[in-house]
């Protein structure tokens, strides 16, 4: 399991040239996401939350902290998209990987990745139901989702409406997936 990466109140206020207390204040009116150590009660504030405060509320985000945000998590069994994770890796991404809906919602909760490359070719996995709980969830709504569509959908429009970011076809070149992930990425 990867390292979790959190800050202080304080750390967080330097980054954005203000008071600890006022980044208190917006964690305390739920506007950044955060938490409090058992005992304490000092808060900590993990980086993906903090990035993504950041930019949902047009600050820059600091150049140490935006590596942070290349996570992608893969939900495939195929071995054509699970080989392309050593391609997303080398193009400088951080991915975790789920065979599993299961393994799949865990390490969405957890993992806070940045991008959700979701295979809709896999046993068991309504991608329509999945990008309608991800898109009705407010701690989702900066996930970037790239879908990839099932053998034989032409019709790709319908999973753009239903919350997709992109789709890509299952018989793609992991070259294109990897081009994909990237623009998704740095949009």
């Amino acid at each position: 399991m990867s390292e979790v990466h959190v800050l202080t109140t304080g750390e967080a206020a330097r980054y954005c040239g203000v008071n600890f207390r006022t980044v208190i204040r917006w964690i305390e009116r739920g506007q950044l996401k955060a938490y409090k150590l058992p005992g304490r009660g000092d808060h900590r504030i993990c980086v993906e939350d903090f990035v993504g405060f950041l930019r949902d509320n047009a600050m820059p985000v600091p150049a140490e902290l935006g590596t942070a945000t290349r996570k992608v998590l893969l939900v495939s069994d195929s071995p054509e998209m699970i080989g392309g994770r050593q391609q997303l890796q080398q193009a400088g991404c951080e991915v975790d990987l789920a065979s599993d809906s299961f393994s799949a919602g865990a390490m969405l909760a957890c993992g806070k990745p940045a991008m959700l490359v979701l295979d809709a070719n896999l046993d068991g996995v309504n991608g329509f139901q999945i990008l309608d709980m991800l898109r009705s969830r407010s701690e989702f709504s900066s996930l970037s989702v790239l879908l990839i569509a099932p053998e034989g959908d032409s019709n790709q429009q319908r999973w753009l409406d239903a919350g997709a970011d992109a789709v890509v076809a299952a018989n793609c070149d992991r070259t294109e997936l990897v081009g994909r992930v990237n623009l998704l990425l740095d949009a």
